[in-house]
């Protein structure tokens, strides 16, 4: 069996690296630009998604099935300084592997599946679904990767394929602002995740996920306890990029710029569900101090954005704030030690999420690409299944009892009560107060996302006849023979109707898969659903052979327990074996709690939970109220509202100035920085290298003086002078000897007068 599920698990990887390779190199040679490719190959990469997913959770139904599988893909020998330096490649299959692997899978087949209808006609329609692939293929390597190297390979993979895809219309100067401002935010996390890596690397020679976390349970990690937080909070930044958490959220509202089903993909199953899935896999190496601050990070993040969503127009716009709000409810169930339920909550929000999505992509599609929710209105008549679907959705993710979104989103707001129990209260209950805000938040921007869409009568006559252009770049109404926003004169929809199979198919899929019967028979309660029970809390026993005293190095959900033992491991996580759970968790117990504050927080949890839906059903009654009252009985003017509080609609409007605060900060400093290096460089560093340069060429030329008028002069006058003496010497030197005579006479006759000369003296 292991064989076979590792098997069938690379050819699900290798399928959308196929449809990828195809269609980038021969989609125009192909019919419908090879469309049918990637449908098909995704269909099949679906269907064997789902044979693992029988295999492992229907017929092995055990909270700790796992196998693995790796090769050595890299051996440098033994490096200098580093010891033995091998990379490994590696699959892991357990009962999370298989989930993500069926859920990926189907999100991506129903998006390829609505995109033969919503890009129909586009000029890169088969380069679209070429992208689609290679996005598909790195989301798998992530979820299938049993190593932190091979992980952060498909993470940059991803980062490339999300980069391709929100600037597909690069054309237009906002998408291309967009991927490059999604990808750049994300190096800057994906960095801290590296360092991160490095650390562990650094004490273990390893990047395997097992070998790491067992070493951590032996108490081997030789840096102190600050170092392994600053490692666990160092691998969050990946998930703060890629799961858009404060203060990296700023990309993901601005991918809108993509065309819709690309939303959809990174909203729901690729790219933004990475980062809380590695969160979920690092889990047992977060010590107490990192699972603090990444509780903060996720109630902040979910509180912020919700407060921003309440004023978008964009119809896509709202949808991205609220991904983002929802996102950080995963990351706070982590931080508050309720593993399950955030996972489970990854799971649920990828359905509804993706519904609504897909269901605004057919809304605009219908609306003739318009997106400003201003200009909508009583679109059930004309659109009854996308409606329906719609409003499913919408109550999943506020949270409606019998939805899928109620189970997951309260499991993790009782986690938020439980912890804050736990930890004594103070400022810890802050994180459960913004949870509960952020719900009722939640479910009035829906609320009125919903009215403003479906109810009342369409008010696109209401819109300034400005010139409006779609997101495919083109002029959205130059088709049209009607008025310039394609209704009749008396602001009706016309032409308005609901999509096709083709679309609505996935809309209707999703939908159902919103609802709660899909993941427990209890409506109330997702913790006896299927997926609590197979996705526990990490817990393990490890025996410590190195310290006998130690009775056992105990790793549950958070933190790592030495008992009898204050030297043998830091206070840290581990993940666990087979045989430590099988015994009672595999026979529906649950997972076996050896940390005494660990399964504190679990009690804890179970005594808040009715707690926490009776709060959260008055949040959301509260929040779909006012909505009503707002929109639907219209008793409260929302623009006059507005003006009241202006300076909060504006600060909520304008995304908490966010953009603008990295602007006059971090672009702006870099770019003053930048300017004053070149300043620097040119003033300081070019005329220190001027300067130097100007002495010496005075030095070289005063080199060359001296070289050409004195030593060059003394060999030249020396030269002459030879020359000058061989010249007189040759008119002496005549070989007659009269001559020699005649000479020898006169300096006879010389020395006789110079003689004379000094006796006279």
């Amino acid at each position: 069996m292991m064989h076979s599920l590792i098997q069938l698990s690379i050819i699900v990887l290798l399928l959308p690296l196929l449809s990828f390779v195809v269609l980038i190199f021969f989609n125009r040679r192909l019919p419908r630009m090879g469309d049918f490719v990637g449908v098909g190959l995704l269909g099949t990469a679906f269907a064997i998604s789902c044979s693992i997913f029988w295999t492992v959770i229907v017929q092995h139904y055990d909270p700790a099935f796992r196998v693995a599988w790796d090769f050595t893909w890299l051996d440098f020998g033994n490096v200098p300084g580093v010891g033995p330096l091998v990379v490994k490649m590696g699959i892991v299959i357990d009962n999370l592997t298989a989930i993500m692997l069926a859920m990926v899978t189907l999100i991506s087949l129903l998006v390829h599946l609505y995109s033969t209808g919503y890009m129909a006609g586009d000029k890169n329609y088969g380069r679209f679904f070429a992208y689609l692939g290679i996005f598909t293929f790195s989301m798998l390597g992530i979820v299938l990767s049993d190593n932190l190297f091979s992980i952060y390979m498909f993470w940059e993979l991803v980062g490339l394929s999300s980069y391709l895809l929100i600037g597909f219309y690069f054309e237009k100067d906002s998408a291309a602002d967009a991927q490059k401002k999604a990808f750049l935010t994300n190096r800057v996390g994906d960095i801290g995740m590296w360092l991160g890596i490095l650390i562990l690397y650094s004490q273990f020679h390893t990047f395997g996920y097992q070998e790491i976390f067992q070493n951590i349970a032996a108490g081997k990690f030789t840096l102190s306890n600050g170092w392994l937080t600053a490692a666990g909070i160092l691998l969050f930044f990946g998930c703060v990029g890629k799961s858009a958490q404060f203060p990296l959220h700023v990309w993901l509202p601005d991918a809108m710029e993509g065309p819709t089903p690309v939303s959809a993909l990174i909203h729901a199953a690729t790219m933004v569900a990475a980062g809380v899935y590695f969160v979920g896999r690092i889990f047992v190496i977060l010590t107490p101090d990192a699972l603090h601050y990444i509780a903060f990070i996720g109630a902040v993040t979910a509180f912020m954005s919700a407060t921003i969503a309440i004023t978008q127009h964009d119809i896509k716009r709202v949808l991205a704030y609220s991904t983002v709000s929802q996102l950080g409810y995963m990351v706070m169930g982590l931080g508050v030690g309720a593993y399950s339920a955030a996972l489970f909550h990854l799971l649920t929000h990828a359905f509804f999420k993706a519904c609504l999505f897909l269901g605004s992509g057919a809304i605009i599609h219908a609306m003739h690409h318009e997106q400003d929710m201003r200009w909508m209105g009583g679109l059930r008549k004309n659109m009854p299944w996308t409606f329906a679907t719609f409003s499913i959705a919408t109550l999943a993710l506020a949270g409606l009892p019998l939805t899928s979104g109620f189970m997951s989103k309260d499991a993790i707001l009782a986690g938020a009560l439980a912890f804050a129990n736990v930890e004594g209260g103070g400022i810890f209950y802050l994180i459960p107060v913004l949870g509960f805000g952020s719900a009722m938040m939640t479910a009035f921007y829906m609320g009125r996302q919903v009215w403003l869409v479906f109810f009342g009568e369409s008010r696109t006559h209401l819109k300034p006849a400005d010139e409006h252009h779609d997101e495919h770049g083109h002029d959205a109404h130059a088709s049209h023979g009607h008025d310039d926003h394609g209704h009749d004169e008396h602001g009706a929809h016309h032409g308005v109707h609901e999509v096709g199979w083709v679309m609505r198919a996935p809309l209707v899929i999703l939908a159902t898969l919103s609802t709660f019967f899909v993941f427990s028979t209890d409506p109330l309660d997702g913790a006896k659903g299927w997926f609590m029970h197979l996705v526990p809390t990490p817990s393990t026993v490890v025996k410590s052979a190195e310290a006998p005293k130690a009775a056992a190095l105990a790793v549950t959900g958070g933190r790592l327990l030495a008992e009898a033992s204050t030297d043998t491991a830091h206070p840290a996580v581990v993940a666990g074996h087979a045989e430590a759970v099988h015994g009672a968790a595999a026979e529906g117990h649950g997972p076996v709690f050896t940390d005494p504050r660990q399964a504190e927080l679990a009690h804890e949890a179970h005594a808040n939970h009715y707690t926490a839906i009776y709060l959260s059903s008055g949040m959301l009654v509260l929040g779909i109220g006012l909505a009503l009252i707002v929109y639907a009985f219209k008793m409260i003017d929302p623009a006059r509202t507005a003006e009241a509080i202006r300076p909060l609609y504006l600060y909520s409007f304008n995304k908490w100035y966010w953009d603008e605060i990295y602007d006059a900060t971090l672009i702006k400093g870099s770019m003053l920085l930048s300017r004053s290096l070149a300043w620097f460089d040119s003033n300081v560093v070019d005329g220190i290298v001027n300067g130097v340069g100007t002495v010496y060429r005075k030095i070289a030329f005063a080199n060359g003086s001296f070289d050409k008028y004195v030593v060059d002069g003394l060999v030249n006058f020396t030269a002459f002078f030879v020359q000058t003496s061989g010249a007189v010497m040759r008119k002496i030197q005549t070989g007659k000897v009269q001559t020699y005579l005649v000479m020898v006479m006169v300096a006879v006759l010389g020395y006789f007068a110079v003689y004379l000369i000094q006796l006279m003296k």
